[in-house]
Parts: structure tokens; sequence; C-alpha cells
């Protein structure tokens, strides 16, 4: 393969499209790529890949890539060593079976709140991440993390209204910011400025600029009535994420042998865990969204699970300890481990080696890999990967195709064999020791908001103007239209994908939100 071959791809976009065809045109599923300013390993060979992620004296983060995300303080995504085990440490106590309770009672009370209106009648959904999911994951987040209800339009749930002291509503303050991570970390904040005071004559600069301000305020504005009230939160037997964080903050309240947290730590990791649990859970949920819609017999397997565990049960009874585990090991956990299979949010995982080491691959054979070389494991890949993932549509055997056509649920249920090989080959929230600590509030979460909406809806693509009108005119039944919108909307999950610091669905497939008639939607 040429170079030029190889340097075609070495970018975000071209990586996640190229799937795992630049491993099979190089003949290996790991490759390095050597430059003057350091050595890279590409890979998606799932056994190497699990020493590297087991390996944690031997291959560390590399923080120097992931500061990135310190754009308000050290968080715990940009830190290694004590730094990082600190703030695991002050994080792991809030991921317990309380809070796996309330975000399941909150994600099905948000979901109903926004669901009310849709009884009405159709619905239509153009982007389904701006206009829902970033907003209705984002409520959930607000109050279970830090115990904030969002502001929204009476008359229209789906809509955020920013309070009187802000431009930007919640949800506007943190997209802008996560929108524009690169140019608010590479710029320095003189330059970009806002309004009259910007020295950039782009307005994109002077938008993150804006986002930047308005979210550092939310925060204050979070954190500032709980620093008040101290001693009151200390006394709290259950205090939430960031009541903890704010604790942890005062130098009085350290025990022995505990260290507390700087203003910018705190700070940085609200701005974090706002970042890891909206904007990658908000991505999985759109995308699953997309997927059942493009795929109706999915949706019906789906519904048909949930008419079974639910049956006629008001949501008021659905229960966190009874239902949950159920879910995630039938159709609904399957919908949503093919659609991290498909489409991870998070493009790739890096590591960077300590020291010089050695690693077996899947054929057995020993590579020395330098110190200080950045290992890139291609999440895309490993879940394109033809050996572990074999596909029985011929259309997805074609190099260029989006995975959109090849989503298959019933993949994880067909047989413990192959159960386990998905297991064995999938990393959907990383392993090892800096494993994602969101992973089942992350689970439950999703479980909350695809049931309680597939419970009493269903999703219809919404054809494009001129499709109708072509059918029209040439006299084409519905079959043609229904292949035709789908067709479309797979496409538009691969050639219209969005990517910042992973990938989202950036082209509009707009879908129609409808009651299902044979549901009662008692509450």
């Amino acid at each position: 393969m040429s170079y030029q071959a190889v340097v075609r791809w070495i970018s975000i976009f071209r990586i996640w499209q190229a799937g795992y065809t630049i491993f099979e045109e190089m003949k290996s599923d790991s490759f390095f790529l050597c430059s003057p300013s350091g050595s890279m390993l590409l890979t998606c060979d799932v056994h190497l890949i699990k020493k590297v992620l087991s390996r944690a004296h031997d291959f560390h983060a590399p923080v120097e890539v992931l500061n990135l995300y310190n754009l308000y303080g050290p968080t715990l995504a940009g830190s290694e060593g004590e730094q990082w085990r600190l703030y695991r440490k002050m994080s792991t106590p809030f991921f317990n079976s309380r809070t796996y309770s309330r975000v399941w009672k909150e994600g099905l009370m948000k979901v109903e709140r926004v669901s009310t209106q849709w009884y009405k009648g159709e619905t239509r959904i153009s982007d389904v991440k701006g206009e829902l999911m970033s907003k209705l994951n984002l409520r959930v987040i607000a109050k279970t993390f830090y115990d904030q209800e969002l502001e929204y339009d009476r008359n229209d749930a789906m809509k955020d209204v920013a309070p009187s002291s802000h431009s930007l509503t919640f949800s506007e303050a943190i997209n802008a910011v996560l929108s524009n991570l690169a140019t608010l970390f590479g710029l320095p904040k003189w330059l970009l400025g806002s309004g009259a005071d910007s020295m950039s004559p782009f307005q994109s600069h002077q938008k993150a600029y804006l986002g930047y301000l308005e979210w550092r305020q939310y925060m204050y504005e979070m954190r500032d009535p709980v620093q008040s009230q101290l001693e009151s939160v200390k006394r709290k037997e259950e205090p939430c994420f960031l009541e903890s964080l704010v604790v942890s903050s005062n130098a009085e309240s350290d025990q022995e042998g505990s260290q507390s947290l700087t203003e910018a730590e705190v700070l940085g990791n609200i701005f974090f865990y706002v970042m890891a649990g909206f904007d990658t859970t908000s991505t999985t949920l759109s995308f699953v969204f997309l997927l059942l819609a493009i795929h109706p017999s999915c949706q019906a397997l789906l519904q048909q699970q949930l008419d079974q565990v639910f049956g006629s049960k008001p949501v008021s009874e659905w229960n966190v300890n009874d239902e949950v585990q159920q879910l995630l090991n039938g159709y609904l956990g399957a919908v949503i481990s093919e659609t991290l299979r498909l489409y991870h949010p998070v493009a790739w995982y890096a590591r960077k080696t300590v020291r010089q080491t050695t690693v077996t691959d899947s054929r057995g054979a020993s590579h020395v890999i330098p110190a200080d070389t950045i290992i890139m494991i291609d999440v895309a890949a490993i879940g394109r990967h033809a050996t572990y993932w074999p596909s029985e549509n011929a259309d997805t055997k074609r190099k260029q195709c989006s995975p959109a056509l090849d989503f298959d649920p019933s993949r994880w249920l067909k047989s413990e064999t192959q159960e386990n090989q998905g297991k064995a080959t999938s990393y959907p929230f990383s392993s090892g020791h800096r494993m994602c600590p969101g992973k089942r509030f992350a689970e439950v979460e999703m479980c909350a908001i695809v049931a309680r909406i597939f419970s009493q809806f269903s999703l219809r693509l919404k054809p494009e103007d001129t499709d109708v009108q072509q059918a029209i005119s040439a006299g084409h039944d519905p079959a043609w239209m229904e292949q035709r919108t789908k067709e479309r909307a797979a496409n538009a999950l691969f050639e219209g994908l969005g990517f910042g610091h992973g990938i989202y669905p950036k082209s509009h497939t707009p879908f129609e939100i409808i009651p299902r008639t044979e549901k009662s939607h008692e509450v």
C-alpha cells in the first residue's frame, strides 16, 4: 500500500469512514506510522488491545493529547498517576445503586414531560440530537449530577429557556463549548473575545468564546449555592455529585490523609462529567433512534420485548431493580450494543507507552513497541472487522457502504458462543483501570429513555419532498418510496456524519413520532 494511500485516511473522518478497510489493505490489524515527531501504532487487534488496556504500568493515557479537556481546569480524562487516582476516588462513591435509581426515575420523568404533546398528533423531528436527545439527556444529567432543574417553555416542553442572566440556554452553552473545543484550547482567549471586544473577525470564534463564558457562569451558579450552605451539605447522607466536589474543595473539611481539590479542579471536573455523561449518551441515543427508524422490523421486536416486560403496568410502577437488567439482557440491550458497535461516539481510545515494551498479537507473534509511542485503538475498525462480525447482508460487503445497513441487534442474542465472542471483541466503555466509571449510569439512563418512548410511540422515516414528487410523476408504489427513504437515511449515517471530539449525526434525517394506537399511555 502506498504512503499516499495511508495518508489519505489520517484524519478522524477518514479513519472512521474507512472502518476496517485500511487494515484490510495493509494486510495487518496493526501498523506503525513514523515521523520525525514520533511514532504511532494504529490497531484493531483485540488481543493486543486487551493487553494495552489492562497493563496500566506500561501504557498510560497520553495526557498531552487529552489536555484538550482541561479547558476550565484539570480533569479525570486529562490526568494520570496520583492526580488521576484522586479524581477517580472522589467520583467513584457517586456511582451506586441509589444514583441508578435516581437516573431511572429522572429519565422516565423527563421523557414523560416532553412526550405529553406527542399524543396530540404526529411530531416531526429533523435533527434528532439537537432537537431531542441533547436536551432530554442534559436535563437528566443536570438533575442527577448537579440537582439542577433546567428551565423550559411551558407551552413546548422540547424548547429550552435561558435564565434572565444568560444569553444562551444551558444546552446551547455546553454545545457551543463542545463543538469548539479545539478552537478554545488552541487559541488565546484574548484573541477570541466576544462582540466588540473580539480581536478575531470570525463569527465562529466569537460564538465559541461566548459559549465558554456562558458555561463558566453556569458552573459558578451551580457551585456557589452549595458553597454557601457547606455545613448543611456536609451532613447529607446522599450528596449529589456536585456537592461531593464542593465539599472536597474545602480545606477545612479534609479528613486525615485526604487531599482537597482546588477551584480549578472542581470546575474542570464539573465540565468533564457533563461532557462525558451528556455528549456521548445523547449521541448514542440519537444513533439508536435513527437506526430503529431505518429498520422498522427491529423497532417492532424492541416493542415486543417492552410489551412483555411491562405489560399494562403504569410507568409509575416501573422499577429499576426489577426491569433494567432484564431489558439489558434482552433485545433492548442488544439494540444498544449493536448501535455502539457500528456508531460508537468515540472514534478511538489512545494510550502511550511508558517504556519500551513487548506485546503479542492475535496470531501469537511478539512485537516490540518503543517508548513514547502513541497507540490509537480504532474503535470503528473493531466494530466492522469481518472476522469478528460476519454479515449476512450482501450490500454491506461493499467497501464503501453505510454501516447502518449492517444493523442487526439479534446477533447479540443468537448463541452463548457468539454472545461471548461479541463481548470479548467489544469495548464500548473502554476497559482496564481507566474504564468509564459511568458505564452503569449510562446503561440505566438509555434503558429508561428508550423503554419509555418506544413502549408508547413508533418512529417512521419522513420521505424527501423531491422523492414524493418523483414517485407521483413516475407512478412508483409505496415500496419504492420506503426503500428510497431508507437508502437516503442510511447514506446520511455514512457520508453525513459530523466529527468533533467524536462522531455525531450531522446531516438531518427527519422522522415522525407516532403514538402506538394499540397502547394506552396511562401514567
